[in-house]
């Protein structure tokens, strides 16, 4: 594997690496290889992002930016970003993500918002669910009451 950024003396070309490759015919040739880098990273010191207070954790293998635990995926808001990889933020992390929001882009930012707008959304929705449910559950309970004192006094 050779890193033509290094071999070029160009720093911004690092990133990029080729892998030389024999074909079965004749010669080599190079094939263009992307490193995985989580977005944003290059604000990174050691593989994390402080920007006001809050401090962000590149995972560069999975090419995401994290905000907050990241154990429970079911607490976890998954962004998509405009120049891939996404931003990763647990929800009980949201008022720290607002501090940090001009840190990102502008097309980012409109991302992020959408996400959380949504997400707030869907929050409501299933809590309303979870009402309706409820309260079919109590009127099906009482209901059953009902009938079971009616046979009773009808069997006295």
């Amino acid at each position: 594997m050779t890193d033509i950024g290094k071999m070029s003396g160009f720093g911004e070309f690092s990133r990029v690496q080729y892998d030389m490759r024999k074909p079965a015919i004749d010669g080599s040739y190079f094939e263009k290889k992307q490193e995985k880098k989580a977005p944003y990273s290059e604000l990174a010191e050691n593989g994390t992002i402080q920007y006001k207070g809050v401090v962000f954790v590149c995972d560069d293998e999975n090419q995401a930016l994290c905000l907050g635990d990241m154990t429970d995926e079911k607490n976890v808001l998954t962004i998509p970003l405009e120049k891939g990889g996404c931003l990763k933020v647990n929800r009980s992390n949201i008022g720290d993500l607002s501090r940090a929001i001009t840190m990102f882009s502008p097309e980012d930012v409109r991302r992020i918002l959408a996400a959380i707008a949504q997400d707030a959304q869907c929050t409501r929705k299933y809590q309303e669910i979870e009402e309706t449910e409820d309260s079919v559950m109590n009127v099906t309970e009482d209901h059953g009451e009902t009938e079971n004192s009616v046979e009773e006094t009808a069997a006295e």
